[in-house]
Parts: structure tokens; C-alpha cells; sequence
């Protein structure tokens, strides 16, 4: 997998995968933990084929990885709209205090930058 699609409209997303449709090179999106609690592996590991291994030994059925996912044009413009008013909605009563239309600017940012 290699992440960059090269056409600029693709974001990462996680995807819940089983041990069978893992490709080494894949990365984690978040930790493996055992029954215990105890963190196998840890998000942001590549899989490789000791580590497809060892998680078929100790039971892991399934994993969250990292995806890229290809948006077209009206889809991003779509997952754009709805970032706008998932934003604005949190910020409804935020009035004009500098403070908060900071804060709104740079999260409304940081989430279309995602889209990216």
C-alpha cells in the first residue's frame, strides 16, 4: 500500500480488517491489544509477516488499519459541506469573541486539510 494516490483528493480513513485480508506493509490505526489489555502493537506499525504471524498465534481476528481513500470531485465537495456544517453547528453560539472564531478557523482548517 503505498498511501500516496498521487491525485491529491485522498485522505486516510481506518478500515476493520480480518487477519486474512492483511497485506504485510499495511499500518495500524490503532493498537492490537491482547485479552489482557496488553498492547501487542502499537498504532502506526506496519505489518510484516513475523508480526501476521505472531497475531494469528495469539487469537487477533481482526484489526483497525489505515486506508487511503480516493475521493472523486463531488465527493470531496460533499465530505467538505459537511465538515462546514458540523463546524459551524458546534459554533452556533460562539458568537463573535476572537477567541472562539480562532478556534474555528483553525479546527475548520485542520479538518478540511484532512480531506487533502
Amino acid at each position: 500500500m503505498n498511501g500516496d494516490s498521487g491525485l491529491g483528493n485522498g485522505m486516510k480513513t481506518s478500515k476493520r480488517l480480518a487477519l486474512d485480508q492483511l497485506e504485510t506493509g499495511m499500518a495500524l490505526a490503532q493498537d492490537v491489544l491482547d485479552a489482557g489489555g496488553g498492547c501487542l502493537l502499537a498504532q502506526g506499525a506496519e505489518l510484516t509477516e513475523a508480526t501476521l504471524a505472531s497475531l494469528r498465534r495469539r487469537g487477533v481476528d481482526h484489526v483497525m488499519v489505515l486506508a487511503e481513500e480516493v475521493l472523486g470531485t463531488e465527493q470531496r465537495a460533499a465530505r467538505e459541506a459537511e465538515v462546514r456544517a458540523r463546524i459551524e453547528r458546534l459554533f452556533r453560539k460562539a458568537g463573535n469573541d476572537p477567541m472562539l472564531l480562532k478556534l474555528h478557523a483553525a479546527i475548520l482548517q485542520y479538518r478540511l486539510s484532512v480531506l487533502d
